[in-house]
């Protein structure tokens, strides 16, 4: 159950990449609404799908994990009540503390049984609470016009689709997963145990770009002047928090007591 649990949860978040690709790709100057509803809406259902999948997965491993600590405890249990019985045909080798720690024993068992049925009718509500929330919360880029930006960061991470060069003019553009890490910006492909550092950002200068007619991109400059890595940010909002959050970063500001 588990693995096949997984194995859908990796085919939703496919999914949901192949949306996203899609929805980076929409141009900024020839807008066709028509189909960025579409894409849209595309993305809201995928991500919609990958969350169902995976609060499933995440379910389907904790009742693993509680089924595992009955299943040690239960045969422990009976085998030490089975010694306890025949011993007691002989004479009274075990003293009342045996009698308590088999009771005790048995209330940690049922204890993690009760656990186990509360956590899964929780997660039963949390997918309830999940299938009825409005569909504009997966909904990309859907507060464009007035989103909460928090310009204070001095950390970030996410998702940013990074422009690799192919050929004197040819370029493509790569899902990945970013962080930043003390003054460095950190990199994680899909499926690697760890990030590697991509640009160190001290002193560093980041400004928007115009790119082959992709929106919310942005470009990071080093302390030279040379022209770093360029990238782009699925809405305005994380396209601005980012933005921010280097420019803080470049100026050392997570270094102080008081970064606010």
């Amino acid at each position: 159950e588990v693995s096949t649990l997984k194995d859908l949860f990796g085919l939703a978040s496919n999914e949901h990449d192949v949306s996203m690709a899609k929805y980076s790709r929409l141009p900024k100057r020839k807008e066709n609404e028509k189909l960025k509803v579409e894409v849209a809406k595309e993305v809201a259902n995928a991500r919609r799908k990958q969350h169902l999948s995976s609060l499933q997965y995440y379910c389907a491993l904790n009742a693993l994990q509680y089924r595992k600590r009955v299943a040690m405890m239960e045969p422990m249990l009976g085998y030490t009540r089975g010694q306890i019985n025949f011993f007691k045909k002989g004479a009274e080798m075990f003293s009342k503390r045996m009698d308590s720690f088999l009771s005790s024993v048995s209330d940690m068992v049922q204890s993690i049984q009760g656990e186990l049925d509360a956590e899964a009718e929780k997660m039963r509500v949390s997918q309830q609470d999940l299938i009825a929330v409005n569909e504009s919360v997966y909904t990309p880029d859907s507060d464009v016009t007035s989103p909460a930006i928090n310009r204070n960061l001095i950390q970030k991470a996410g998702y940013l689709n990074l422009r690799n060069k192919t050929g004197l003019v040819t370029t493509t553009w790569e899902r990945l997963y970013f962080f930043t890490q003390g003054g460095n910006l950190m990199c994680q492909p899909r499926g690697a145990v760890a990030g590697g550092l991509i640009q160190d950002l001290d002193n560093c200068s980041v400004m928007a770009v115009d790119c082959e007619d992709r929106r919310y991109c942005f470009q990071i400059t080093t302390p030279t002047g040379k022209a770093g890595i360029t990238l782009q940010a699925e809405s305005k909002k994380e396209y601005e928090e980012w933005i921010c959050a280097i420019n803080n970063i470049s100026r050392q500001i997570y270094l102080t007591d008081n970064p606010e």
